[in-house]
């Protein structure tokens, strides 16, 4: 199992990047979880894409459409309370833009011939921000999406975003004259893909022209500018707002919960001060997210190992407050078997219970707990992408949250 750092929640809202029609596929390496730069791949199943999730649209859910961008939300828990329009455009066009990291280049062009030229070029900005990785434009020329940057440059281009179009244009250049589609021939070019390589030269101009296009959060509000100033797009967008099912809308809920987190001290010492002071149903299901990501990734063993198992006390308490008695149960189990005080200092607790050469009779007992909690309900729910798998996390826990958050009226609009 991965062993992380302590900066767990910055580490668990990469699990929760796309939302509405969308979860994450498991086994994410083309950014570290602990906020380093890992061993990077291109295959599909080694990084975190959008798949299609069991959030079905709803005819009409009562939420307030903008007549305008000029329409804000503006009181108190905004953040919380209504769906940023730039989430928006993720749950529209999600479905498409992630086919580009699925399907072969010719697929994926073909896919778009049917779309009317403002929408072809706000789902190829969206492949760019999807691309966007720890290290911006670096990350997204060396893995898969790269082979789309001749569309994607031209699409900048038809939506106005001349500074980042030069930029990307300039990026482009870096690889000669003729731009290399094929992704083999473009990784030959750079050094820094993984811990243990050091940065060449095509690296370090790559990296100081992705510091000045910047990173997915910023070109994520360009996109949203765009489609705000494109008045077919933003009629088509905004219109989503009332269709949002129950689990898109939570899934919106906790990327807010989690950003809300940012600014925290990330040891393992102030986390439950933290939670603490957060209302207890903000708190439900902030921790409830923060866990099922863990177990969607790497079940219950990994939960424990990793910084995450830090709030493990108050994931029991969510099981609890969330009326999941059996689940609660069953990682109750788990919890005890770290001792009656448990250790919330996640270097302390892996030396104390993790640091082996092997697993041993403990290990296989605890991670054993993974397969009791699908044995509720008839095993895990699993989503072909590509030519691998996702796991959709824990059995009742979405339904679970979405149920508690209705119940409290905390879903957004």
């Amino acid at each position: 199992m991965r062993r992380l750092g302590s900066a767990i929640l910055v580490a668990a809202g990469l699990a929760i990047a796309a939302a509405g029609h969308s979860v994450i596929a498991h086994a994410a390496t083309e950014d570290g979880e602990d906020g380093t730069h890992g061993q990077r791949s291109g295959d599909p199943g080694e990084i975190r894409v959008p798949i299609p999730s069991h959030s079905r649209d709803v005819a009409d859910n009562g939420c307030h459409v903008r007549a305008s961008p000029d329409e804000t939300f503006a009181e108190a828990d905004a953040d919380l309370r209504h769906v940023a329009f730039e989430e928006l455009i993720g749950d529209v066009v999600g479905p498409q833009s992630v086919r580009a990291i699925l399907d072969p280049p010719a697929a994926f062009n073909a896919s778009l011939d049917g779309l009317e030229p403002e929408m072809r070029t706000l789902v190829l900005l969206d492949v760019l921000r999807n691309g966007l990785g720890r290290d911006g434009l670096h990350t997204f020329f060396y893995m898969k999406g790269g082979a789309l940057a001749p569309q994607i440059r031209d699409a900048l281009k038809a939506a106005g975003l001349q500074r980042e179009h030069q930029l990307f244009v300039d990026a482009m250049s870096l690889f000669g004259p003729q731009y290399p589609v094929d992704n083999a021939a473009r990784a030959t070019r750079f050094s820094f893909s993984s811990l243990d390589t050091p940065m060449n030269d095509f690296d370090r101009r790559m990296l100081a022209i992705s510091a000045k296009f910047g990173s997915r959060e910023t070109f994520g509000k360009a996109v949203s500018g765009y489609a705000e100033r494109t008045p077919n797009l933003f009629s088509r967008i905004e219109a989503e707002r009332a269709h949002l099912g129950e689990i898109a809308r939570l899934r919106f809920l906790n990327k807010a919960l989690l950003e809300r987190t940012r600014n925290w001290d990330q040891s393992d010492a102030a986390l439950p001060r933290q939670l603490a002071a957060m209302p207890m149903e903000q708190r439900t299901l902030l921790v409830m997210q923060l866990f099922n990501a863990e177990f969607e990734n790497g079940g219950v063993h990994q939960f424990f190992l990793n910084s995450t198992g830090a709030i493990a006390p108050e994931v029991y308490e969510a099981f609890v407050e969330l009326g999941l008695e059996r689940q609660a149960a069953i990682f109750k189990r788990g919890l005890d078997m770290f001792g009656a005080k448990y250790q919330r200092d996640t270097a302390k607790r892996q030396a104390r219970y993790f640091e082996r050469p092997e697993w041993n009779d403990w290990d296989k007992r605890l991670s054993a707990l993974t397969d009791e909690f699908y044995a509720l309900d008839g095993g895990p729910t699993v989503v072909k992408l590509g030519d691998g798998a996702a796991i959709e996390g824990g059995p009742g826990i979405w339904s679970g949250m979405a149920a508690y958050a209705r119940n409290k009226k905390l879903l957004p609009c």
